[in-house]
């Protein structure tokens, strides 16, 4: 089902339970582009996407014990709002037509740089002396003064810097939203299935002759947080979940992330702990400028290297590769791919792929793929592919 068909199914008003386990299974795969495209409107699916995430605080379904006390913090603060303030914000959402904030203007550089602190400092129990001036419909703009217009979902920014206060007050009226939509009957009706799904996915893995815990799958995704980007995901909002559908065996889903600025996304073999898949989102990086293809072609070999390294290092792969192709899209003499991706062929019929950020060195994402979806790929007539020399770095 591609994303107009789920749009069209969860804009009606009865979800099926099918959809629903979508919903919950896709929470984490969403990049910050996909998720903040049509941020917090409750009509589209990309809004239930972010409800989902409240479920997760709201069922308790995150329980690693270095991050509990973060976790703990933002919970407690939601669940002390008076529920007819919450209620007020439901029906605000469920009133807005338009499918995305807007802003009055962007977003200074060093206003990104503090929102970032301030949401680290937010998860750990720095929240805003007073709230977001919501304004009805109608209602004069006032000048120099940070609000909120309800029905058209406008953000208006005052000329001058907002103050850390001002930022607070943001990241908590973006978190009362989405709690908020635990209050839906149908959130609700996803809230059971949630708990139900993920007992049965535990118990699975008891029955199973070894297995790791989510502390462990957390530790994991940490170490490479740390060996690739020097990262510390403290501060960090941290969610981890199971399903059984992504790859053959149970797995463990584990997301690091700061609100409207970065988001990383981990899926962890319950068995021993092996980095199935990882993917990488920031905003700077998203916000790139295009490059021309020549320029691409400069990065090519240095990060040709650097995916045999993160092969070798992080996923801990030493296999002989028996072909390697670096595939992107361009047009005109432009890359209009986000990512240029190298797939390493094996004599196993393994196939690996490490991909960059277009014309940089900053790593997007990894993954093991399937000999039929690869063939599928190379199929695509608008994919160029080059073929690399084989071999790696043991």
């Amino acid at each position: 089902m591609n994303n107009t068909n789920i749009k069209e199914v969860m804009d009606q008003i009865n979800i099926s339970q099918d959809i629903q386990k979508k919903i919950i299974r896709n929470l984490c795969k969403q990049t910050i582009e996909e998720r903040y495209q049509y941020n917090y409107k409750p009509k589209y699916v990309k809004k239930m996407l972010l409800s989902a995430a409240a479920i997760l605080l709201v069922i308790g379904a995150v329980s690693i014990p270095v991050q509990a006390g973060i976790r703990y913090l933002v919970k407690q603060r939601m669940e002390s709002i008076p529920q007819e303030e919450m209620q007020n914000t439901l029906t605000m959402l469920k009133s807005q037509s338009v499918s995305a904030d807007s802003f009055s203007r962007s977003y200074s550089s060093d206003e990104k740089e503090r929102m970032t602190e301030l949401f680290q400092s937010y998860q750990k129990g720095t929240f805003p002396e007073g709230e977001l001036l919501l304004l009805e419909e109608g209602t004069e703009i006032p000048e120099n003064t940070l609000c909120y217009e309800k029905i058209t979902g406008c953000f208006y920014l005052p000329d001058r810097s907002l103050t850390d206060e001002e930022l607070l007050q943001i990241i908590d009226f973006n978190y009362k939203r989405e709690y908020s939509l635990t209050l839906n009957p149908e959130v609700q009706s996803m809230i059971e299935l949630q708990k139900k799904e993920q007992a049965e996915i535990k118990a699975q893995i008891q029955k199973q002759q070894s297995s790791i815990s989510e502390m462990e799958a957390a530790l994991s995704a940490q170490k490479w947080m740390d060996s690739l980007f020097g990262l510390s995901t403290e501060g960090m909002e941290e969610t981890i979940y199971l399903d059984n559908d992504s790859f053959d065996i149970p797995t463990y889903h584990v997301t690091y992330d700061i609100q409207s600025n970065c988001y990383y996304y981990f899926s962890i073999s319950t068995i021993d702990g092996t980095v199935l898949s990882f993917q990488r989102n920031t905003v700077d990086l998203l916000e790139l400028p295009d490059i021309t293809e020549s320029q691409a072609r400069l990065q090519m070999d240095e990060n040709y290297q650097t995916a045999q390294a993160i092969l070798s290092n992080q996923a801990g792969i030493h296999e002989d590769f028996t072909n390697v192709y670096c595939h992107y899209i361009a047009a005109d003499g432009y890359i209009t791919s986000r990512n240029l991706a190298y797939f390493f062929l094996t004599s196993s019929e393994k196939i690996y792929k490490v991909s960059f950020y277009s014309g940089t060195n900053e790593f997007f994402d990894y993954k093991q793929v399937s000999p039929e979806a690869y063939r599928q790929m190379r199929e695509r007539e608008e994919v160029t592919i080059l073929s690399l020399s084989p071999g790696n770095e043991n």
